[in-house]
């Protein structure tokens, strides 16, 4: 399992890591809020209903690092670092969450 801590990202590294699909990112707003707009590859998998075995299938069946976004980054802080024990990847957070991604300049996709 991983030893060390949750790493950080601003949007512009973000974006590039979703280009080259080496992580998965993970919403951690509730429902409505992720409906309102997200990260066009997000994950809904709100802190209310968290799903720790998940995500760690997740890792193994897609050989993944895993990003943790929410609206201005404590969630999300959180959620990686209750993750961090239980997977073998790398544990990144976005600095300043979706706030900070739109601010960026980058876009989010509405919907579910």
């Amino acid at each position: 399992m991983t030893e060390g801590s949750v790493e950080f990202v601003e949007p512009h590294e973000l974006d590039q890591l979703i280009g080259q699909e080496t992580v998965t990112v993970i919403d951690v707003r509730e429902a409505d809020e992720f409906a309102t707009g997200h990260i066009e590859t997000a994950i809904n998998i709100p802190t209310s209903n968290f799903d720790i075995p998940a995500l760690i299938d997740l890792t193994d069946e897609n050989d993944t690092d895993l990003v943790f976004v929410c609206a201005v980054g404590q969630r999300s802080f959180g959620a990686a670092n209750a993750v961090l024990p239980h997977v073998d990847c790398k544990v990144i957070n976005l600095k300043g969450g979706i706030q900070s991604w739109t601010r960026g300049g980058f876009d989010l996709e509405s919907g579910k």
